[in-house]
């Protein structure tokens, strides 16, 4: 695997968005990270802060923007279907509490996600590399797809996925359904985690997307500055979109 890719069905589809892609190799994932457990809480404080102004977390501009985007292009139910930004901040209105640790990265990512009310997340990147040398891609199901769920049981086997779900896909095996409603098991974080692919979809309104939008430039900054403060590894950062012209980028191999 040495290539994302959006494909132009999902970019047509999604003319507005932009994808931040960040990799990191070399990241020491176990155990506990301080300075990563003072950013979560503090990000959660502020964020707790910010959303209380709003009646829930559907109210919040951000969100309401994702919801209203993916119904209006993808008829997709948010009811049905939130997105891992809009699960995030509904679970911190109500625990009142950052999320759960898992492990290092993925708190951390999180926590990005809570600070600007975007979806954000990441693969292993070697395990992707391992698994097959097809691309990373951001595009349409199709009836040859399989998707495993993060909960399932291990000898559960990969069920199939209907037809014109936006995903992220790899060789044909699916890795979160809806853009970001649903992870599988692979490509999963772990604590044995080494090298890491972050994503984070970018919905910006009106604002021009022929360059990388505020937001989008926002979080890139927060990814690459976190991975350098809380994990002492230098990243690569790149912003894709329709807008852009930009639908594809190369990938280190994590194994040089």
């Amino acid at each position: 695997m040495d290539r994302f890719i959006i494909a132009p069905n999902v970019s047509k589809m999604l003319p507005k968005m932009q994808v931040v892609i960040v990799t990191a190799y070399n990241l020491d994932n176990q155990g506990s990270n301080p300075a990563v457990n003072d950013f979560v809480q503090k990000t959660a404080s502020t964020a707790l802060s910010e959303l209380s102004a709003y009646p829930n977390a559907q109210s919040h501009p951000r969100i309401a923007l994702y919801r209203d985007t993916l119904k209006t292009a993808c008829n997709l139910s948010a009811k049905k279907f939130p997105q891992s930004n809009e699960s995030l901040c509904k679970r911190l209105l109500k625990d009142k509490k950052p999320p759960r640790p898992i492990n290092p990265v993925v708190d951390f990512y999180n926590s990005v996600s809570i600070k600007y009310a975007v979806s954000a997340g990441a693969f292993d990147l070697a395990e992707l590399q391992k698994r097959s040398v097809e691309p990373l891609e951001l595009r349409l199901s199709t009836p040859a797809d399989t998707f495993k769920p993060l909960d399932a049981k291990p000898e559960e086997p990969p069920g199939p996925v209907a037809a014109g779900e936006v995903v992220y896909v790899q060789a044909g095996t699916v890795l979160t359904r809806h853009l970001a409603w649903r992870q599988a098991a692979e490509g999963m974080v772990t604590e044995g985690t080494r090298d890491v692919i972050f994503m984070s979809e970018v919905f910006s309104g009106d604002e021009d997307t022929a360059t990388p939008t505020r937001l989008a430039a926002s979080i890139v900054e927060d990814l690459v500055n976190g991975l350098k403060l809380f994990f002492g590894v230098e990243a690569r950062a790149t912003v894709l979109g329709e807008g852009m012209g930009v639908r594809t980028v190369e990938v280190e191999n994590a194994f040089f």
